[in-house]
């Protein structure tokens, strides 16, 4: 396959290949709402995916620079991962994006990101402390590859129709979106300029504010509305917020420059939910006591999977009301049924919406994502 070019494959057969059953799907989304409204559903929902049809093994799938510069390969690449989450017929709900890179919204300053063919885009290029300070919400505007993710989000629709819901492109929290901005000179001012560092961090939350409602123009989807991930659906909060660089940081800058600035692009879109890889306790404590945030998630990195104490963090979000959205790493020994049965035990008391895939396959896990199913929706609500 060449860069640029879908020749080999009619994307009109997209919406045939995406098997979608409308009532199981309404289903998902009752389900995953009442959760993270903190209402009983009629069963605890869990997510799953499942392997590609044969037919559905025909889409194209590129590689990153293919998809980037591409957006009928891109739909190609996003309708393709939807495929295997609707054939699971689980509680996850599918949903595509403009895959374009975490630092896709800095287009809108007039920062653009490199694009290899073997891993995502990646902001090699930042704006100097001077060219911030003089920085206005005004000159925030859609442009650069923001411009082109938002003709991709629009080709979807036309591609696809509403057989499958888009949600928002790449988007970073505000602490996140100013060092990308910056790069790791914000390390520096954070101590040795506070004053340049919040009007920075309005910025940002002006940045994130403004494109997410761009972002949400194209797509339909009300402000305080969200599909994402290809899995989830709330109606009660309308972003998703990373936290990547705020897990590097200590407690007293974690209270002062990232939670206040957070909870303001939450409240804007009458909630959010919150990600960040690693782990640090102070982060996931700060985001706990803000109201605005419905539920959280980790990225566990490989050969640390177990750094987070499970029980701890799930005691964590029950006393705060929050839902812990993802998969949690399966135990050394701990068999597909064992597991299900420690992520019910949570998700039963309303404060996890658990992955389920850890729990299928190898010599002690479930054979298929229906014995899974079958096994967890027994387990009672």
């Amino acid at each position: 396959m060449s860069t640029g070019t879908c020749t080999a494959f009619d994307v009109r057969e997209l919406p045939h290949l995406f098997s979608r059953d409308p009532q199981r799907l309404a289903l998902a989304r009752n389900r995953q709402a009442a959760l993270f409204r903190h209402q009983r559903p009629d069963a605890w929902p869990i997510h799953f995916s499942a392997p590609l049809t044969e037919a559905q093994k025909a889409i194209p799938a590129p590689n990153y620079k293919e998809a980037f510069y591409n957006a009928d390969l891109m739909t190609c690449s996003e309708v393709r991962a939807a495929c295997g989450v609707a054939n699971a017929r689980s509680d996850a709900v599918p949903s595509i994006r403009a895959n374009m890179g975490t630092g896709t919204l800095l287009a809108c300053v007039g920062l653009e990101q490199e694009i290899f063919p073997d891993k995502m885009p990646w902001l090699q290029c930042h704006l100097k402390k001077e060219q911030i300070a003089r920085l206005t919400p005004d000159e925030i505007r859609i442009q650069g590859t923001f411009e082109r993710g938002l003709g991709y989000m629009r080709r979807f629709r036309e591609i696809m129709g509403d057989t499958l819901p888009v949600y928002c492109m790449d988007t970073q929290g505000p602490l996140d979106l100013a060092h990308l901005m910056m790069g790791d000179d914000l390390f520096y001012v954070l101590y040795d300029d506070p004053p340049f560092v919040h009007h920075l961090l309005n910025l940002c939350v002006e940045l994130g504010i403004k494109t997410h409602t761009w972002m949400k123009e194209v797509t339909g989807e009300p402000l305080d509305r969200q599909h994402h991930g290809n899995n989830l659906y709330a109606d009660n909060m309308g972003v998703r917020i990373c936290e990547d660089t705020t897990a590097i940081l200590g407690p007293d800058c974690i209270r002062d420059f990232a939670m206040p600035y957070t909870q303001k692009l939450a409240q804007h879109f009458g909630g959010a939910w919150m990600h960040y890889c690693g782990r640090n306790d102070h982060v996931t404590e700060g985001v706990c006591q803000v109201p605005e945030i419905r539920g959280i998630n980790f990225g566990f990195i490989p050969g640390h999977e177990h750094d987070h104490v499970f029980e701890e963090d799930m005691q964590r979000c029950l006393k705060y009301g929050k839902v812990y959205i993802g998969g949690w790493p399966k135990r050394p020994g701990e068999t597909g049924k064992d597991y299900l049965r420690r992520m019910h035990h949570w998700a039963s008391q309303g404060c996890l919406l658990p992955h389920g895939n850890a729990a299928l396959g190898g010599t002690d896990g479930l054979a298929t994502v229906q014995e899974a199913l079958d096994f967890w929706y027994a387990l009672g609500a």
